[in-house]
């Protein structure tokens, strides 16, 4: 980060690629939201080289298609598997490793919870409609699918959002079953699916926040696990600038 006269200076932050340029300036626009200086840098395997994260203050794994089974012991003939990109894994796989070596904050949301996960040697749920939970993937007859959460006493996300529970949206087929190593629950819905993870340990560490819904994507804004999780990775960002 280019320091300025306000202490902090430009942030770049680099955002994967989700694979849908409608999808993708929904993250764009909601981090400017928070931090309308802040340069964003969208990154691909088919365009960027790993190293780039060497230069970046932030970085944010987004959604987009499922995980390789073969990273977590899973079946890869799963027919009930969507978009999955090897290359694209072991891209994320590899920004993401450097990022926790530079201890950089690091933001995944859907995807980019099940790729965190997946790299610390967690395991997911290949789809959740098929091992019983109905009330987490959108349909023709609910396209806006949402359920509540519970967060977990005394979890970090908890002294990020203030509450202990709250309504989010859900858009997604695949999710946590293990946690990886170093990772804990931090939400849940009613029915038990994991809806966050966060650091076992997280005090002195670098941010890792890791949500299953899709904050950049809310409909209200002003709901705490939207805005409250956006300005705590931007503050995260700040910080780190300064020490």
């Amino acid at each position: 980060m280019e320091k300025t006269s306000d202490g902090y200076g430009s942030m770049t932050i680099a955002v994967t690629y989700t694979g849908k340029e409608e999808k993708q300036q929904a993250y764009l626009d909601w981090l400017r939201s928070f931090e309308p200086e802040c340069e964003l840098t969208v990154v691909a395997y088919d365009q960027n080289d790993s190293s780039l994260i060497d230069s970046v203050d932030g970085l944010v794994l987004t959604g987009g298609g499922d995980v390789d089974p073969a990273f977590y012991g899973g079946d890869p003939s799963n027919v009930l598997l969507k978009g999955v990109d090897q290359r694209r894994d072991e891209f994320e796989m590899s920004l993401l490793d450097k990022a926790q070596s530079r201890r950089i904050p690091i933001l995944g949301i859907c995807r980019g919870l099940q790729v965190v996960n997946v790299f610390l040697g967690g395991t997911l749920y290949v789809d959740f409609p098929s091992a019983g939970f109905q009330q987490h993937s959108p349909s023709l007859e609910i396209p806006d699918r949402r359920h509540v959460v519970n967060v977990v006493d005394g979890a970090y996300l908890m002294e990020v959002t203030g509450v202990r529970t709250g309504e989010v949206n859900s858009f997604h087929h695949q999710g946590a079953e293990k946690a990886g190593i170093g990772l804990t629950v931090s939400s849940s819905s009613e029915d038990g699916v994991i809806e966050s993870l966060e650091r076992e340990n997280a005090k002195g560490e670098s941010l890792l926040l890791l949500v299953q819904w899709h904050p950049e994507r809310m409909k209200d804004r002003q709901n705490p696990f939207a805005l409250n999780i956006g300005r705590r990775f931007m503050d995260e960002i700040k910080k780190k600038s300064i020490h």
